[in-house]
């Protein structure tokens, strides 16, 4: 039996999706489904049933997962602490697109140590925090301060939001900054619901008295982004965006709109956690 499979495993059972797990875990279908049938035939029995609709644990499943959970998370514990005898080698950090693009790489070519890091991109910190508990990932960067949580959490930088349009918008193009009024009746092009800049977003819209109104919802920033460039609608998306747009996108302040993205790094160990900080402030 190997590690891979028992992940894989883990995965597939939670999200009770082929094609989201294998998305989860950056593999194709056919190579997840390969390993959960080793896994199988090491065991000797199905451990899901397979329908149109995803899959569903057996007897057999359920009660594998239920160790799953203990022995990944051992095996993970055992990596770390001879990964942090060693430094911080091989760490594992969860992040979003933008953040993966806009703000580690800088951060991490600055330090002198022979530190290997891994990066695994997410669309939702609702899949960051499984990833943590399920030892996928060790440390996660993302604003938790709407999130309910147990793990250890340090602010590393704070950033604004700012309106992406077409530089030729026919209404806001010539203007440096923007009133809120004047785009609180607009309908905007917005990220996925689980995504901290989103909520942030519609949080500062509710408490000043005007619902975001929505275009169209995109998973991915810089697809919203594209969408701009070709003059399909307007965004609002973090300051860290800037540094991606194309000369046909222009980025406009704000003014009356407060609310602000407070990325912070979190951990399910706390040595970890004290010890990236220290390398990504």
């Amino acid at each position: 039996m190997k590690i891979e499979w028992l992940e894989a495993f883990q995965i597939t059972a939670e999200t009770q999706s082929l094609t989201k797990a294998s998305e989860i875990l950056h593999m194709s279908q056919p190579a997840l489904s390969k390993q959960i049938r080793n896994l199988e035939e090491d065991l000797g029995v199905s451990v899901f049933i397979r329908s149109s609709t995803g899959v569903r644990l057996t007897q057999a499943g359920e009660i594998l997962l239920k160790g799953t959970h203990n022995i990944l998370r051992e095996i993970n514990s055992v990596r770390k602490e001879i990964s942090l005898s060693q430094g911080v080698e091989n760490i594992t950090i969860g992040s979003w697109p933008s953040i993966a693009t806009s703000y580690l790489p800088y951060k991490l070519a600055k330090q002198d140590s022979k530190d290997r890091f891994k990066i695994k991109i997410s669309h939702s910190f609702l899949e960051l925090l499984s990833r943590l508990e399920n030892g996928l990932i060790d440390v996660a960067l993302f604003d938790d301060r709407e999130i309910q949580h147990s793990y250890y959490s340090k602010p590393l930088f704070s950033e604004s939001f700012l309106l992406y349009i077409n530089v030729n918008h026919p209404l806001y193009s010539g203007q440096a900054s923007i009133a809120f009024d004047e785009i609180k009746s607009e309908e905007f092009l917005v990220l996925s619901s689980t995504c901290d800049a989103r909520t942030l977003v519609e949080k500062e819209f509710n408490t000043l008295g005007s619902p975001l109104k929505i275009a169209s919802e995109i998973e991915f920033g810089q697809s919203i982004l594209g969408f701009v460039e070709a003059n399909l609608g307007i965004t609002i998306l973090p300051e860290l965006f800037i540094q991606n747009i194309s000369d046909n996108v222009k980025a406009i302040p704000i003014d009356g709109f407060n609310a602000t993205r407070n990325v912070s790094l979190i951990a399910s160990d706390e040595t970890v956690g004290k010890r990236m900080v220290a390398l990504l402030k």
